[in-house]
């Protein structure tokens, strides 16, 4: 084993050089930053979902206390509170609705808590590591890492939470030992971190144990310090969680563990160690479509048969590529001694984000990982200078994944661009052409172009012609996932009750499923494509639209209201 170096084991307290030399370095996050934003345009996740509740409360037409959320107990509320302003700041020619001015003010804090965390991660990993270039790497991985790209130009709380986080361990660990502010401050933030997204409390005990990673800053009593803070960023937990179920009109026990519950949402996915695989990819590559050959392969889908060969040259490098770098990061951390007490405080934070993913929530999701983002970014800048004599290796295998990784990622979102977008615009166009004004969409599955529109993309132009309603038949992450039909006939009836047309895609119709819904024949074993014909071939049509992969209507009738009636009873 190798010898520790000994200027990795002091504490670096700011870059060395001349001062335009440490300016242009400091530079780098900014200019990443601003070149990463400008060049890619990716999903916005649940953006819309949080800026339409918040717009209801600010025009009366829901109670304040629908705001308060148990997974993201601050977010909605902050989003109220700073209407009044966003709403005058933001011009109609961006936001034609108050739910999308809400939006930009949501999008607009993230972009400051990403910017903030990049120069954050830099002077931490430079307080590490005598290295520029190991803290531009980790700040490149930061930035370009599919997750930080993605939700930092969302209204979602996952950047801003991990923006919280990261600003409590600098205010750590610039603070020192003086005086009860460098206690208790941080463990604020750690706090108000989990306010924002609650599954940020797995990493709190490796945030209040970070001070170890910089030996000049530890403290002769060892525990002592780490368990105040710990408590104290409890009870600010503790306290939001209570104040949120009180907001909420939880009056009791019972109703605080009813509303905390509810944080869930009703969704589950079935294998989910397995899903963890690619789900830990996510947190920094965007593998798109990848992960629906990967399980077509796996489950042998007959519809669209999958060789090894193909998905080993089309698919399963981007993986391989990341567990690449894990382990070149890993071990090039366990050769060293600072690099690992910060493999200490990774796992601290990383085990129990993979384990709560699998067992607690679902792995597919890049944010499920972000609890440990940052450690594994000081792990990395902690064992870079090891003199380990395969170190060369792990770090030309990290600097090429850092290298990579804009160009996987941006390609990605360009294609959402180019690709998607015009398939979007092209079924809206079809819609409009056939459907009257505010009718009703079936879609099939949650990522087709014209159901994904106003989800994930909803600050696109293509939304601002008449609003289609629009829900999608089959989710596999729904509670009781078989009920589909039940939920599509909810939807019909609704939809009809309020004097509106409701049309379903053609390709519902088909023996097999296109190849453009990226259905997995055994993703659910209790789903089978052959149930989806077999349902909507039990109702009658009485019009289609021009394209033969358009849409066609619902017949009114008699017949299917009562089939459709039936249905939605036995929900």
């Amino acid at each position: 084993m190798s010898q520790p170096d000994a200027a990795a084991t002091v504490a670096v307290p700011r870059t060395s050089g001349t001062t335009a030399k440490k300016w242009l370095w400091r530079g780098v996050p900014v200019l990443l930053f601003a070149g990463a934003i400008a060049s890619t345009n990716p999903s916005r996740g649940d953006t819309i979902v949080y800026c339409n509740e918040v717009a209801r409360v600010v025009e009366h037409a829901a109670p304040f206390s629908s705001l308060w959320e148990p997974g993201h107990i601050l977010w909605r509320p902050t989003g109220y509170w700073a209407a009044p302003l966003v709403m005058r700041l933001v011009p109609d020619q961006l936001a034609w609705t108050p739910a999308l001015k809400i939006g930009y003010g949501y999008m607009l804090l993230n972009l400051a808590f990403g910017l903030l965390t990049a120069l954050l991660i830099q002077d931490l990993c430079l307080r590490l590591a005598p290295s520029q270039l190991a803290a531009a790497i980790a700040v490149a991985l930061f930035i370009f890492a599919d997750g930080i790209l993605a939700y930092s130009q969302s209204g979602t709380s996952y950047v801003t939470g991990l923006g919280l986080l990261t600003a409590g361990i600098w205010w750590q660990i610039t603070g020192g030992n003086r005086g009860k502010a460098a206690i208790l401050g941080p463990a604020v933030l750690f706090g108000l971190s989990a306010l924002c997204w609650l599954p940020f409390v797995i990493s709190v005990p490796a945030a209040c144990c970070a001070r170890r990673l910089w030996p000049a800053d530890r403290s002769s009593h060892p525990l002592t310090r780490e368990l105040i803070q710990f408590g104290f960023a409890g009870a600010v937990v503790s306290g939001g969680i209570l104040m949120g179920a009180a907001m909420a009109g939880a009056r009791s026990m019972g109703g605080v563990a009813t509303w905390m519950a509810s944080a869930g949402h009703g969704l589950r996915q079935n294998r989910q160690a397995l899903r963890a695989i690619t789900g830990c990819v996510r947190l920094f590559i965007d593998i798109g479509a990848d992960g629906t050959y990967l399980k077509r392969f796996v489950f042998h889908d007959p519809y669209h048969p999958i060789d090894a060969l193909w998905l080993a040259t089309h698919t399963l490098w981007k993986p391989a590529l990341f567990y690449l770098f894990l382990a070149a990061v890993l071990l090039l951390a366990w050769h060293s001694r600072p690099g690992r007490r910060a493999l200490s405080i990774l796992a601290l934070a990383g085990l129990p984000a993979l384990v709560a993913a699998i067992l607690v929530f679902e792995p597919s999701a890049p944010e499920r990982f972000f609890p440990a983002l940052p450690f594994l970014l000081f792990a990395m800048a902690a064992g870079w200078e090891s003199q380990w004599r395969l170190g060369w290796l792990a770090r030309s295998t990290i600097c090429g994944f850092a290298l990579l990784l804009p160009v996987m990622n941006a390609a990605t979102s360009l294609d959402r661009i180019s690709g998607w977008r015009r398939e979007a615009a092209g079924q809206v166009a079809e819609f409009h052409r056939a459907a009257a004004p505010h009718d009703a969409l079936v879609a099939l599955m949650m990522n087709e172009p014209i159901a994904e529109l106003p989800t994930s993309h909803p600050f696109d132009p293509l939304n601002r012609q008449a609003e289609i309603h629009t829900m999608w038949a089959i989710d596999f992450m729904k509670g009781q996932p078989t009920l589909w039909p039940n939920r599509v006939a909810g939807f019909v009836l609704a939809n009809w009750a309020q004097s509106r047309n409701v049309w379903v895609e053609k390709a519902a119709l088909a023996d097999s499923p296109a190849d453009r819904l990226l259905w997995v024949e055994g993703d659910n074993p209790a789903i089978h494509w052959r149930d989806v014909p077999a349902f909507f071939r039990t109702l009658e049509f009485d019009r289609n639209s021009d394209q033969p992969d358009g849409f066609a209507r619902l017949a009114h009738s008699r017949a299917n209201e009562l089939r459709l009636t039936q249905l939605a009873g036995a929900k």
